[in-house]
Formats: C-alpha cells, structure tokens, sequence
C-alpha cells in the first residue's frame, strides 16, 4: 500500500516530522493521557522520543518499519512493535 507522501519523490510518513509525532501523540495520549513528548530527534532510521510522567522522563526509539509499518496509523492501523514499545516505555514511569 502507497503513503500519501509517495508521489512526491518516494517520500513516505517518515520523512514527515510532524506526522511521525502526531503518531506517536495519538498513541501515547490513548495509553497514558499523563504523559507528554519533550523532545523527538530524527536519526537516520528512526526517531527518538523522550516522553516524560510528572518529574521522570524516559527514551523511546521508534524504527523507520515501525513508522512505515503505521502509515495508517489514523485509520486505526498501528504496528505492534510500535504500539509495545510506547507501552512498555510508559509501564516504567
């Protein structure tokens, strides 16, 4: 299945900052409203969030398959590692 960024150049939701976040957003507010994103880094294949709980702030890398994996992330869509390592990352605050 195509992303819709494809016919621009090959681009897919991972090159797209912003959609990779409102991703990582979206899961994050359904496992644990509490938590926010600090900060997000993009490496050459994958992003680094930080999330932070109240006072702790924890790390979690999201692979380029992951996110690739997730383009469908708003029609309900989302890989399972992805989804795994958000909630074990929460599970530790």
């Amino acid at each position: 299945m195509l992303s819709p960024f494809d016919h621009f150049k090959g681009l897919t939701i991972f090159d797209d900052k912003g959609e990779v976040k409102r991703l990582a957003e979206k899961v994050i507010q359904e496992v644990d409203p509490d938590v926010a994103i600090d900060r997000m880094r993009k490496l050459d294949f994958s992003y680094v969030f930080v999330l932070s709980k109240k006072e702790k702030s924890k790390e979690v890398e999201l692979g380029r398959s992951e996110i690739v994996a997730s383009q469908e992330w708003r029609r309900g869509n989302i890989d399972e590692t992805l989804l795994k390592k958000i909630k074990d990352t929460i599970s530790e605050f």
